[in-house]
């Protein structure tokens, strides 16, 4: 009987699972944006994340993504922002893409923003926000989502 026990708890899955399928339902909840890494040639600057400020803006700045793709996220300083997103690709090319809808509906929207997704578990996540850097060039502007 342990011997069983034991087996199957070894079978079960973890509430802190970590390398997860980026669905919507895995992202679904209230993140905040713990850490914020820039891999950009120095003396390159960027004035500019998601058309709303400064990307450091967005240091602790809370994300609400509903499973239906609603949601907003909030920075600190107060500005809130609805927003429906949703995960464009699978596997290790999955993205996590939104679209500010500044009192629109969805459908009416058409741009919008994608980052790649990695190292995606349960509590926390990594979205990496690509720069044009020119010439062919790209940086990246990392931001990670723990809960």
């Amino acid at each position: 009987m342990i011997t069983a026990t034991i087996f199957m708890m070894s079978c079960s899955s973890s509430k802190n699972a970590t390398d997860l399928k980026a669905t919507n339902g895995t992202l679904a909840g209230k993140w905040t944006v713990s850490d914020i890494n820039v891999d950009i040639p120095s003396g390159f600057k960027v004035t500019d994340a998601f058309d709303e400020g400064p990307y450091e803006n967005f240091r602790g700045s809370t994300w609400d993504l509903v499973r239906n793709g609603k949601g907003s996220f909030t920075l600190t300083n107060g500005t809130k922002e609805d927003i429906y997103w949703t995960i464009y690709g699978k596997g290790n090319d999955a993205q996590f893409q939104f679209k500010k809808l500044n009192g629109e509906k969805a459908r009416k929207v058409e741009e919008g923003y994608r980052l790649q997704l990695q190292n995606i578990s349960s509590n926390s996540f990594v979205a990496k926000s690509p720069v044009d850097l020119g010439d062919g060039k790209t940086g990246y502007i990392t931001y990670t989502f723990t809960k």
